[in-house]
């Protein structure tokens, strides 16, 4: 999947609930038509996904570490959202400028911190001030994972799924729950084969896509990397 593609698909959801993202419904309709099968202009696409800064300015951290030249990469991209390789060759002085000068933040910022979209909802929360994630909030904006156990028999395109899958506690630290079961939208026109036993992402109460083997050992590695890290604060 391409990286651009990929940052519209794990940006859409938390955009139309409007946390996010540009606020004009016109761009709204053009990230659609581009997960829909449209043909948007790459140039388009990608001048709208600047405007999740959230996202966007740990896609240039990544990138530049890496000598990357292009932010939307799909590795670029993948290693945000769910964990690779990439995000171990950002230094912590890196992060920790990019976090002060780009979203103006002053947080204490764990040695071991990686530049995982779980560190940025759990140790940053919200740049654009849309929303306040704290409680449940904090479990539906990171990005979760769940295997599929039931479908709906609806055939429409907006569907539902059951998953199995173990919800983000905090108490005094941060902990995973015991696995419950779950059911969660699915928009079949984004991601339209899904079978009983696969492993998906999960965002905002959304299904967002099927994790091969290596994409959901990486994100259950990356995540807990986050959780350790704040624990131990």
């Amino acid at each position: 999947m391409p990286g651009v593609k990929l940052a519209a698909l794990y940006g859409i959801y938390p955009h139309l609930l409007g946390f996010c993202g540009p606020l004009e419904k016109s761009e709204t309709k053009i990230i659609l038509d581009f997960l829909s099968g449209f043909n948007v202009p790459e140039k388009k696409i990608r001048k709208i996904l600047k405007e999740f800064k959230g996202a966007y300015f740990y896609y240039k951290l990544i990138a530049k570490s890496n000598k990357i030249k292009n932010p939307f990469d799909e590795k670029v991209v993948r290693a945000y959202w769910i964990g690779n390789s990439l995000l171990e060759k950002v230094k912590i002085k890196d992060l920790k400028k990019m976090i002060a000068n780009d979203f103006k933040a002053e947080k204490e910022i764990p040695e071991t911190s990686k530049p995982h979209h779980s560190f940025h909802v759990l140790a940053i929360g919200s740049v654009s001030k849309r929303v306040n994630l704290k409680g449940e909030k904090l479990d539906l904006c990171r990005i979760s994972w769940g295997k599929v156990i039931r479908k709906s028999k609806v055939k429409s395109q907006k569907s539902k799924v059951t998953v199995k899958y173990q919800p983000l506690i905090k108490n005094k630290k941060f902990k995973f729950g015991k696995a419950i079961q779950k059911e969660i939208f699915w928009d079949k026109i984004f991601t339209p084969k899904i079978k009983i036993g696969d492993w998906v992402s999960l965002h905002w109460n959304h299904l967002i896509q099927i994790l091969n083997r290596e994409d959901l050992k990486n994100l259950k590695k990356y995540t807990k990397l986050t959780l350790n890290s704040l624990n131990e604060k």
